[in-house]
């Protein structure tokens, strides 16, 4: 028996776009990617950003209710950089756990990319 449903929103062939179990929320990985004009980490970070609060706007919560984050960097050397668009964007009143890792990316174009675990 199930506890609770789980609702799953349509992504495309490998994965869903988010995941609800109960009031948790889970996002795929959110990047910049299909927005050419985002080159730098400050504008791939902010668009990957605007992309998690349309998703959890949509699911019925917000940036408030993140409980972790983790953060993947082509390089670790753009983490300062990242950061400064990580501090405009999350509510210093609300922050979530936070994990930051220097990883190999899906496309060879990307910097960054947000993993995101919210209640709704």
């Amino acid at each position: 028996m199930n506890a609770f449903p789980i609702v799953r929103t349509a992504g495309n062939a490998r994965m869903s776009k988010m995941v609800r179990a109960g009031n948790l929320l889970f996002l795929a990985g959110q990047t910049s990617s299909g927005a050419p004009d985002a080159g730098t980490i400050e504008e791939q970070a902010t668009v990957a950003l605007a992309r998690i609060d349309a998703l959890l706007q949509q699911a019925g919560s917000s940036k408030q209710r993140l409980l972790s984050v983790t953060i993947y960097l082509k390089d670790i050397a753009l983490f300062d950089r990242m950061n400064a668009v990580w501090q405009n964007w999350v509510d210093p009143e609300h922050l979530p756990a936070r994990c930051t890792v220097q990883a190999t990316l899906g496309l060879p174009e990307l910097l960054v990319e947000f993993s995101v675990t919210a209640a709704v």
